[in-house]
């Protein structure tokens, strides 16, 4: 488009001079041909290197913006290149994060299989020696069958005997029960005298013995004592209280009489009485002292029986200055405030007073000889019993012996005397 503008433009610029040349002289044609010739050369190549310029301009400006389209292009790949490669790095992270949740996942499941692993072979182990211990036991709940089987009336007798002494020994411990005891050893005694075997002599000489023993003390019947101290408790409250002297009641008699004689003598006795007054004579030769308000008579009667209860627990744990002590302070109570001439105070303080010669711990013997002996004797009679038979082989047990309930041990237990 701008060469064909550029040949136009020459055209017109042509036909231009050569109408001025042939309006000048004809003689300068040739002349004018030439300078005419020499100027088309020179417009033609400057139009020429103005074209060639424009060109290269407009292949750079072309250039360039190829050059610019295809490094958009290029980024544009490269931005969607990294946004897939970044899209991708983020799932393989969450892949990788999933895999280490299962990773971990995996670890305590493994962790938790040891564990369950150690508890099974623990199980095994405890079960095992349960097994054993039930093989034994029912070796020995055998071998305990056997010997019963061949166990006769004289074996039931001696353990009667052993549990009688055995018993006489808790009741002097626990009750200080002295007649008892000797009942039990008497009855002992005679099981061992039914028997008639030598065994016995040393057994039964020491029995003898601890009956001569407890029959040469004094027997001491706790419980009645205990419920004397009990009886006393509810009699406290029915003692009378100590009342003014029955002759300064009359002295008081005697004034309500002089009251009715004559006025002289009215005046005398009442100067007498005065003067009377002033001296005070105590017949019982004792302080008189006033009946106690309400408040204080209950006072006085619940610490007396307080000091009654303190006695029966000393009595009972065999603490004999806590009993003294707290027996005379009954006693002192009750010699101070209530009437000593009544015979329900005479019968309460004859009771106190013999309670206060009983000694709460006495000392009793214990027969440990005769237990000891027995002990003796059934170590005896046990290896003469066994040397007599030869009990039979136990079998190993069976998977139907092994479960049997234990019950039967327990049962045995119950029925063989301790």
């Amino acid at each position: 488009m701008t060469n064909k503008n550029d040949n136009a433009l020459d055209d017109t610029t042509t036909s231009e001079t050569s109408n001025a040349s042939n309006s000048e002289n004809k003689s300068s044609n040739a002349t004018e041909y030439a300078q005419s010739g020499i100027t088309r050369s020179n417009t033609k190549q400057s139009k020429s290197a103005l074209s060639s310029a424009a060109l290269i301009v407009g292949m750079s400006a072309l250039a360039l913006s190829g050059w610019q389209l295809y490094q958009s292009k290029l980024i544009k790949n490269s931005d969607d290149a990294l946004s897939q490669a970044q899209n991708k790095i983020i799932a393989l992270e969450q892949q990788i994060a999933r895999l280490d949740r299962t990773t971990n996942a995996n670890t305590t499941v493994v962790k938790g299989l040891a564990g369950f692993e150690q508890t099974l072979q623990n199980i095994a182990q405890s079960t095992e020696q349960q097994f054993q211990t039930t093989d034994e036991s029912i070796i020995k709940l055998s071998q305990k069958i056997n010997q019963l089987g061949n166990i006769d009336k004289n074996d039931w007798l001696l353990a009667e005997a052993e549990y009688l002494i055995r018993l006489a020994n808790q009741r002097l411990l626990l009750e200080k029960d002295t007649q008892s005891a000797i009942t039990l050893l008497s009855n002992a005694d005679n099981i061992l005298a039914d028997l008639e075997d030598p065994l016995m002599f040393e057994t039964r000489k020491a029995i003898a013995q601890d009956v001569q023993a407890l029959k040469s003390v004094s027997s001491f019947d706790l419980e009645g004592r205990y419920l004397q101290l009990a009886a006393l408790f509810d009699q406290v409250p029915d003692l009378p209280q100590r009342e003014p002297s029955h002759a300064w009641q009359a002295q008081k008699n005697d004034r309500i009489e002089v009251e009715s004689t004559s006025a002289f003598k009215t005046v005398m006795l009442e100067a007498w009485e005065g003067i009377k007054s002033l001296v005070v004579i105590n017949y019982n030769q004792k302080p008189i002292k006033a009946l106690l308000p309400p408040a204080e008579y209950q006072e006085l009667i619940t610490g007396i029986q307080l000091q009654i209860d303190v006695a029966q627990v000393a009595l009972l744990k065999g603490e004999r200055e806590i009993y003294d002590s707290a027996l005379a302070r009954v006693a002192s109570a009750i010699s101070e405030h209530f009437d000593a001439s009544a015979q329900s105070t005479i019968a309460f303080m004859t009771t106190l007073t013999s309670l206060q010669q009983v000694n709460p711990n006495p000392s009793i013997p214990i027969p440990r000889a005769s237990l000891q002996a027995m002990k003796t004797l059934m170590i005896q009679w046990n290896a003469n019993t066994t040397s007599t038979y030869s009990p039979a082989e136990v079998e190993p047990p069976t998977p139907e012996a092994q479960t049997l309930p234990d019950t039967t041990s327990t049962d045995n237990q119950e029925d063989t005397p301790s």
